[in-house]
């Protein structure tokens, strides 16, 4: 079977597990993101301590399901002690620097902030369809940009980030993804303003390129291709989701910025 014949299976697979809870919202809903969490969290751990990475995967589902349940006054406080507990067990165990204290505040803090950020796209009666709308822009860029500079890639990108993306392949990813959410934003989430519509296909697909950057930047940095093998085809969860991340987070913004 070929690698992307795996990868489609996968990915179709991915889409029967995750459209339900999406869709249906609710304790669904609350029990995906739970699963997510926990497999973020070894994840984030696997990278930092392979001897104990059960314990400490532990304590980072529950610095983030902190941020995500926490009332939004706590919100400082709670990251406050979530970092000097991390930079504590650092400086207790002797490590000669602060990456691993602020790798794993970093990755914690962006899975927490997109979690709150999803919640925030639930608390209307639309939160389906414009989580699909989140998606798209961020799915479509992230296919098309693959497609494209499959196709097309000549010139890369940033090579010393991501040696296998192309100028093309940013281009093309970009136009699909902002084609096809501002369809989706015109014909189906019609309550939106229009304004909002086009802000969210224009900026999102920047974005998704911005966070898929960013987390190769980080796994460049600690020597790693994948953040796991659970993804045949896509890697692991933070592999799969990093541009939505990012996308959920600049969603919310703009929500916030239309008042909505």
């Amino acid at each position: 079977m070929s690698k992307m014949m795996i990868r489609t299976l996968v990915a179709i697979a991915i889409l029967v597990v995750v459209i339900p809870p999406l869709y249906f919202g609710g304790n669904l809903l609350q029990a995906l993101l739970a699963l997510i969490t926990l497999l973020g969290s070894l994840e984030i751990a696997s990278v930092t301590d392979q001897k104990k990475h059960y314990v400490l995967a532990f304590f980072i589902m529950l610095a983030i399901a902190a941020m995500y349940y926490i009332n939004r006054s706590a919100y400082p406080a709670v990251l406050a002690i979530w970092l000097i507990v991390l930079f504590a067990v650092e400086l207790l165990s002797k490590k000669e620097n602060s990456d691993l204290a602020a790798y794993t505040f970093l990755m914690s803090v962006l899975m927490g902030l997109a979690l709150r950020c999803l919640s925030v796209i639930y608390q209307g009666s639309h939160g389906f369809l414009m989580m699909i709308l989140v998606m798209i822009a961020c799915f479509l860029c992230d296919t098309g940009a693959y497609l494209t500079g499959s196709r097309f890639g000549k010139h890369k990108l940033i090579p010393h980030v991501s040696p296998n993306k192309s100028v093309e392949g940013a281009i093309g990813g970009y136009l699909i993804g902002m084609i096809g959410s501002l369809l989706w934003g015109l014909f189906v989430t019609t309550y939106l303003p229009t304004s909002l519509v086009i802000a969210t296909s224009l900026i999102l697909p920047a974005v998704a390129q911005i966070g898929d950057l960013s987390f190769s930047s980080i796994k460049r940095r600690f020597g790693i291709k994948d953040f796991s093998n659970l993804l045949p085809g896509h890697g692991g969860i933070f592999d799969r989701i990093d541009s939505l991340i990012f996308c959920l987070m600049a969603f919310n913004g703009l929500l916030i910025l239309w008042g909505i």
